[in-house]
């Protein structure tokens, strides 16, 4: 079997490399806390604490925690399961009872165990006046329940109040409409893929890389923005974004044997990044600055289109490796990023001899 040779440039090295690098970010970013990105419930407050907003609540949409305030000049009290205080806000800033069963299981004390006593046993915890924390009472409904309601005693300067509102569920819409979405991708890519022609190939591997590069920029700002989104999910939607950027750079302004694989690259980027976003076709409520519809389409058609990316880049790939012009076959060697080989000589004709030729000739007989 004849071994074929080739030379690769230095941009599509650095193309090569760029695959790699886009590949990896997502990967990194699972050891940050980016929290969740689609759920099954909505809650509301009902009023302002105490009528006359002695505190500021909050309900955090991402994972139901309730978040308190108290103003200036008011104290606040939250009764625990048992009825015992478990926190108090006020003039000391926010204090924590030892004591308190729920204040250990809501996890506002860092041993398990409360310490043993009736009587409140006060830690100052932060001096600032907001306490956060999970509360049993607002973290689901029954099943077949869709709608209920949520209550909190609290103690405001000394007057018996409670923390109230509704909680309901959120239903999903069927999978099978976003799913369809993605089928308007998969008739091109078997095209381009049956057809094997090398520059149907290498625009298809661009045009899906440059889509599913919009879709996940479109993704990591949607999540990134959202008022409940973390500082991992910032990180991650900047990781995200950064690495989209660079691998549109190579597709789009890059030399021509680059741009295929940088659009592959961007493909199993936007692959990777979809595919941690699925929970929002399987939950009722997306944490999304965009609506709900536009963020799941967002999602399909980025993973739709990041496959179709990464197949058909992967082909390309593999074919300047094997360093032919089509993947279809044929021994041609492929020059990729530097000078042609100089042509061979063509062979003197059979009728015609060489100077070169001639002269041996002229040594190698004597005169008659």
């Amino acid at each position: 079997m004849k071994s074929v040779r080739m030379r690769v440039g230095r941009p599509a090295w650095v193309a090569i490399f760029a695959v790699a690098a886009l590949v990896g970010p997502p990967t990194a970013g699972a050891h940050l806390r980016t929290g969740v990105v689609a759920v099954d419930y909505r809650a509301s407050v009902a009023s302002p604490v105490g009528g006359h907003a002695a505190a500021a609540v909050r309900i955090y949409e991402s994972d139901l925690a309730i978040g308190l305030t108290a103003r200036s000049g008011h104290t606040v009290v939250g009764l625990g399961y048992l009825g015992e205080p478990f926190f108090r806000i006020g003039a000391a800033g926010v204090e924590v009872n030892e004591a308190s069963p729920t204040a250990a299981a809501v996890g506002l004390l860092k041993r398990t165990r409360p310490r043993g006593g009736e009587s409140p046993a006060w830690r100052r915890r932060s001096p600032g006046h907001s306490v956060v924390w999970h509360d049993a009472r607002l973290q689901g409904l029954p099943p077949g329940v869709d709608r209920g309601r949520w209550t909190v005693p609290i103690v405001v300067d000394g007057r018996r109040e409670r923390l109230a509102g509704e909680l309901w569920r959120v239903h999903a819409p069927a999978p099978w409409p976003w799913l369809a979405v993605g089928l308007p991708f998969v008739a091109p890519t078997i095209v381009v893929l049956v057809l094997r022609r090398m520059p149907l190939l290498r625009t298809g591997a661009v045009a899906f890389g440059v889509v599913a590069a919009a879709g996940t920029i479109a993704i990591a700002a949607a999540f990134a923005l959202d008022p409940n989104a973390s500082p991992g999910r910032w990180v991650e939607g900047a990781n995200e974004l950064v690495f989209a950027l660079v691998g549109l750079g190579f597709a789009l302004r890059g030399r021509q044997e680059a741009r295929p694989i940088a659009g592959g690259a961007l493909g199993l980027l936007g692959l990777s990044v979809g595919s941690s976003k699925l929970p929002v076709l399987l939950h009722g409520v997306v944490l999304s600055v965009l609506p709900a519809a536009a963020t799941r389409l967002a999602v399909v058609v980025t993973i739709s289109a990041g496959a179709a990316a990464s197949v058909v880049g992967l082909v390309v790939f593999f074919a300047l490796l094997d360093g032919t012009d089509s993947p279809s076959g044929g021994g041609e060697m492929l020059v990729v990023g530097g000078a042609r080989p100089a042509a061979a000589p063509l062979p003197a004709d059979r009728g015609e001899r060489t100077h070169e030729q001639a002269a041996g000739d002229g040594h190698s007989r004597p005169d008659p």
